[in-house]
């Protein structure tokens, strides 16, 4: 394992820190699960009080964000329907419809679980908080080398149903021919097959097999599946409906069943014995050594990217049906941020680039990173050695650790002394 940093200045005076961290092989690439805290809560709630509500309080009504500490998805999703149903905020006041809903409020709050954030809209939104949501310093701390990797459920809009909470990650992961998680909305992957040979190609769910117990499910042959944005739910049809996020079964029905964002609604057309949180194994990327599904690619085969490529929900244009990540898909030349990239050099064996964003407070042009937009960021990885490379997630997620040691400085800030603020992420890149 190699790393060195290099400082680039732009025409304008601005300066851009990279890391470029090249491995011996992909072999030693693995994902890494983390698991919340109670730090989580506050570090989340205050990324809307402290970034996303000042910035467009318009935006925002009040959002009731809690988690339930040690409980499984089911109960996380069971617990956000009590909310959603039976309470709303009046002013600073919870309302309560039934006695379930005030007795869940109560308790959580009296736990420290639950956390108020207010805009302006006069509107009530539940927002569950996972337990996967984790800190990259706090886990394997004696590891080679950690970098968050995947997109996850990360606001509001993300949470289009009671099935999508706060943390949940989303998007392709393959480690030797083992499918974690399914592709999603036809994004493009990077995907390093068992000869060595590297592709980035866009793929989803649609595309593979499922298996269920001991029945294989073939997409448009004895079942049907239904993403976003194309459905928000599933339609009605009396067909036995489940709703599938990550590698579980979250919900069984029949017929229309709303979709989660991170996850996928599928129509049987056969009836089979299957239940809440039952395994589902996707089939298909069995000669795959390593895959990811995050962002835009930046590098194909030498050549830069110069647009999007995958599909993104644009909030600001307000698109009727929102899948995740919302907040992501901004200006491809000009939007500078924090970013990560994961790719293959000339000789196929993969790099890692942290390009460092500016500081959230107290940045100095000139003294301070500014942050890179995907089109600079493809140039960086170019001038660094990389032929192909897909973007990861940036922002204040950004950062490489080796040996636990930060060599560059995470973009996320603290409001009153200005030092960094780790994000909690749900899924990251490790060698360990």
């Amino acid at each position: 394992m190699d790393s060195q940093i290099k400082t680039f200045t732009y025409p304008n005076g601005d300066i851009q820190r990279v890391q470029a961290v090249q491995l011996d092989g992909w072999e030693q690439l693995d994902f890494l699960e983390l698991t919340g805290s109670d730090r989580t809560l506050d570090r989340f709630s205050g990324i809307y009080r402290d970034f996303l509500v000042p910035a467009a309080p318009w935006m925002f009504g009040s959002m009731i964000m809690f988690r339930l500490p040690g409980a499984d998805a089911q109960a996380l999703t069971d617990a956000a329907v009590t909310l959603k149903t039976g309470v709303k905020m009046a002013g600073n006041k919870p309302v309560f419809r039934n006695d379930k809903a005030r007795t869940l409020f109560e308790t959580l709050k009296k736990q420290n679980c639950l956390r108020i954030i207010r805009g302006k809209l006069p509107v009530t939104t539940i927002i569950p908080l996972g337990e996967r949501p984790g800190y990259l310093t706090q886990t394997e701390t004696d590891a080679a080398m950690k970098v968050n990797a995947s997109f996850f459920i990360m606001d509001k809009f993300d949470c289009a149903t009671v099935y999508d909470h706060i943390g949940t990650p989303f998007g392709l992961c393959v480690k030797d021919g083992v499918v974690a998680r399914p592709p999603l909305y036809h994004r493009e992957a990077l995907l390093v097959r068992k000869n060595g040979a590297v592709e980035i190609q866009p793929l989803d769910v649609c595309m593979l097999q499922l298996r269920i117990g001991n029945t294989v499910l073939i997409p448009g042959k004895n079942c049907k599946i239904y993403t976003r944005p194309q459905h928000p739910r599933a339609p009605l049809n009396g067909k036995t409906a489940l709703v599938i996020v990550g590698d579980r079964v979250a919900a069984v029905g029949r017929g229309s069943m709303p979709v989660p964002a991170s996850g996928f609604v599928v129509h049987i057309n056969d009836p089979i014995s299957v239940h809440p949180g039952d395994p589902v194994t996707y089939l298909g990327l069995e000669d795959v050594m390593f895959g990811i599904q995050v962002g835009n690619s930046i590098l194909k085969k030498g050549q830069p990217t110069e647009r999007f490529l995958s599909r993104f929900y644009n909030l600001k244009k307000g698109q009727p049906v929102p899948y995740p990540p919302s907040l992501y898909p901004m200006d491809f030349d000009k939007a500078r941020a924090a970013r990560i990239a994961l790719g293959a050099d000339r000789e196929g064996k993969p790099m890692v680039l942290w390009a460092e964003g500016a500081a959230k407070f107290g940045y100095v042009p000139g003294n301070g990173s500014c942050g890179a937009s995907l089109k600079e960021m493809s140039r960086l990885c170019a001038d660094m050695g990389m032929v192909d490379a897909i973007n990861l997630d940036g922002g204040g997620s950004a950062q490489i650790l080796l040996g636990n040691q930060r060599s560059l400085e995470i973009s996320d800030r603290n409001r009153e002394d200005h030092s960094e603020a780790e994000r909690p992420v749900p899924l990251a890149l490790i060698v360990r």
